[in-house]
Formats: C-alpha cells, sequence, structure tokens
C-alpha cells in the first residue's frame, strides 16, 4: 500500500514537472487521453513512455490548432483584399468588352453604311443576252448594301432563270469590298419539235427553251410529240401527261448518250408503243415500247457492223424484241 502510494506521488511529480506551462486547456485534453489510455494501470515504463507520446499528441494539436486560428484570420484579411482587387479586375474588363463592343459596331456600321457598297455589277457566262437586261432584272443596283439582307440568290436566280428561258443557273458573288458578280449557266437546245404550228426548242432534260415561229438552222435532234395535250412554256418543263412525258425522258436521255448524241437524227416518240429513231441518216430503228432501250441500241450497234450494211447501205432494225431482233436493207426508207 505504501508502495502504491509512494509510486503514485512519483507520478504525480513527474506529470506535473512535464505538464508545467501548459494551459488548462492542454492538460485537459492531457487527462483526458491519459484515462482513455488507461495510464494508472500500466508500469512506470510504460507511463512514462505514455506520457511522453499523449504530451506530444497535445502540443501537436494546440500548435496546429494556433496555425488554423493564425490561418483563418489571415484568410479573413486576404480575402476582403482579394474581393477588391477582383471588382476592381471585373470592372476593367466589363468596361474593356463595352468600349471593343461600341468600337466594333461603329466600325461595322461604317463599314455597311459607306464602304461596303455596290459600285460595280459584273455579268459572266451568257451569250444570248445583254449583261444590262441581266442586270436590271436581277433587282441589284449601284449603291446597294454589299450584304444586304434583300439581296438573296435564290430570289435573284428565280427572276432571271422564270424571264430569260435559255439561262438553266445563276451564282451570285459578293466581291469585297464593292462588286457583285453574276454567274450564269445556259442551256443548249438539244431537240426540236413541232407543236401547235411553232417550233419548240427543248434542253436535254426537255426544258422548254425557246418557242419560235419558224425553225432555225442548228445542229438539233428532231422530235415527234403525240398528240394529246401539251402545254409549253418558255423556261420550264412539258407539262402533258406524267406516264408519258417519262417515256419521252427516258428515251431523250438514251439518244443523248455519248454513243448516240452526234448522229442521232430524229426521235419519234408519237406512239409509246411503237418508238423509233433515225440514227446516222442510214438507219431506223424500231424500238417498239420504252423497255430495255439501252440493250436494243446495243444490240442495234452490232447489226450496223454487218456486212449487209456495208458500202453506206441504208436499212430497218427491228428491235421490239431483244430476243428476236432482226434487220433488213432498204435503201429507200423514209428516215424522218
Amino acid at each position: 500500500m505504501a508502495k502504491r502510494d509512494q509510486h503514485r506521488r512519483r507520478s504525480k511529480l513527474n506529470i506535473a514537472e512535464r505538464t508545467y506551462g501548459m494551459t488548462q486547456d492542454e492538460k485537459r485534453r492531457l487527462y483526458k487521453l491519459m484515462r482513455q489510455n488507461g495510464f494508472r494501470k500500466k508500469s512506470e515504463t510504460e507511463q512514462a513512455a505514455l506520457l511522453e507520446r499523449l504530451i506530444a499528441t497535445v502540443e501537436s494539436n494546440s500548435g496546429r490548432r494556433e496555425y488554423e486560428t493564425r490561418f483563418a484570420h489571415n484568410v479573413g484579411v486576404a480575402t476582403k483584399h482579394e474581393t477588391r482587387r477582383r471588382f476592381k479586375v471585373r470592372w476593367r474588363l466589363y468596361t474593356f468588352f463595352i468600349v471593343g463592343g461600341i468600337m466594333i459596331a461603329l466600325a461595322a456600321y461604317l463599314l455597311w453604311s459607306y464602304v461596303l457598297v455596290i459600285e460595280n455589277i459584273t455579268v459572266t457566262g451568257s451569250e444570248r443576252y445583254l449583261a444590262s437586261d441581266i442586270v436590271e432584272c436581277s433587282g441589284i443596283s449601284v449603291g446597294d448594301k454589299l450584304f444586304s439582307l434583300s439581296i438573296k440568290s435564290d430570289e435573284v436566280a428565280d427572276a432571271i432563270t422564270e424571264r430569260f428561258s435559255y439561262i438553266k443557273d445563276v451564282k451570285l458573288r459578293r466581291r469585297i469590298p464593292d462588286t457583285v458578280e453574276l454567274v450564269l449557266t445556259e442551256e443548249t437546245p438539244v431537240f426540236i419539235a413541232e407543236l401547235h404550228d411553232k417550233y419548240i426548242y427543248l434542253s436535254e432534260e426537255l426544258r422548254v427553251l425557246e418557242i419560235a415561229d419558224s425553225k432555225s438552222p442548228g445542229d438539233y435532234i428532231g422530235m415527234k410529240l403525240p398528240d394529246m395535250r401539251i402545254v409549253a412554256t418558255a423556261g420550264r418543263g412539258l407539262e402533258m401527261d406524267e406516264s408519258m412525258l417519262e417515256v419521252i425522258k427516258t428515251a431523250a436521255a438514251a439518244v443523248c448518250s455519248d454513243e448516240m448524241r452526234e448522229r442521232t437524227n430524229y426521235l419519234d416518240v408519237s406512239d409509246r408503243f411503237n418508238i423509233s429513231i433515225s440514227y446516222d441518216d442510214r438507219f431506223l430503228l424500231e424500238l417498239g415500247n420504252i423497255n430495255d432501250i439501252e440493250i436494243k441500241l446495243k444490240i442495234a450497234f452490232e447489226i450496223m457492223k454487218e456486212s449487209m450494211f456495208s458500202g453506206g447501205n441504208k436499212g430497218i432494225i427491228y428491235l421490239e424484241n431483244v430476243n428476236k431482233p432482226s434487220a433488213q436493207v432498204d435503201n429507200s426508207v423514209k428516215l424522218y
């Protein structure tokens, strides 16, 4: 009993020495840690080691808390300065962007009003029409704004192609600072057909290019149209029965191929079941209906090479049945 009391007194004395200079809060934390770690149940050697470790823990935590307190204070002070600095930076940025935006808007207005103004209008690609007529039809005038929203490429193209039937396509190009260029693509008449005592000039796609009272000389493919209601309007396609129109378009596309176009003289599509082609001023190709027209034309080319047509003989090639084609020499054949 006396030994235990002596040990306790020695421990208290040792603890008092080791905790000298500590704050009351630090001492409370130390005693709490001692109780939690069973300080009194340990031997003197273990108590000494544990005490050193617990004191180090308390002092370390105290230092960290002091640092955190000081850091929080410094952060609070720094935050005020940082807020002021950021406010100044933002204000400068806002001012810069506002002034910059005003300057850009002013520059754009000056360019729009006084610099980017149309002074020149050029027309290229047209051989049939006067440039002045094209410009007048386009609705574009000298003095207009170069990038005016009222100048729309589609509307300009529609206006020109509707009035000038030979013009297939129009491209509008703006050239900074003051030029507008109208680039035209003109159609070439491929077919000529007689309709209602008028001569109709047609493109490869059967677009009506011109309606004339007389036939003008040229390298055209003659076409005989069916006897039905057909409306022809310059600048537009033929208006007629849709199924018959498809037959005519298919036949027209066939004779416009590379092998056929230069030597085809006449295309008779007046009867969808008895289509015929006059070729090279020598051959009458009786195709029957439009079915397998490409195969029929290939067969016709092979028959043309036969000896019966040597020496410039004319003839008729019957291609209604692709499985049984036939031909005959007929130098008096009526080609067109």
